[in-house]
């Protein structure tokens, strides 16, 4: 019968090189983290996204909704103080109008417009 503290030390000593939890683990260290500032503004009537991205030319940038949430997708741009890119979600409140998006970017700041809608006032009798 064999020793089952050797058959624990060959398992972790002679496992095989690429194995599913290896492939998780290198998943999880190539996973993008948005390198860019994002702010969020809001009011009674409109709800407002803000990304710094100073240097970024205007075709390196995506933004769209994706259901409930807005992604903003930069490519990596390498400035000279830092990295610039990867993805980032913002969730969306329930009272946005989803098809009337509007987004601007000038001077290396993106805004990204949505509408509200308006309350419906209920009459008290």
């Amino acid at each position: 019968m064999s020793d089952p503290m050797k058959m624990m030390n060959d398992f972790f000593q002679n496992r095989p090189k690429r194995t599913l939890l290896d492939s998780i683990d290198n998943a999880f260290r190539k996973a993008p983290v948005a390198g860019f500032l994002t702010e969020v503004v809001e009011n009674d009537q409109h709800f407002k996204i803000f990304a710094e991205l100073p240097g970024v030319p205007k075709g390196d940038i995506n933004v769209e909704i994706r259901g409930n949430e807005v992604y903003i997708e930069v490519k990596e741009q390498e400035n000279l103080t830092r990295k610039i890119g990867g993805v980032r979600a913002v969730p969306l409140p329930n009272d946005v109008i989803k098809r009337n998006m509007k987004a601007v970017y000038r001077d290396g700041k993106l805004e990204i417009r949505l509408d509200k809608k308006k309350p419906t006032r209920i009459k008290i009798e």
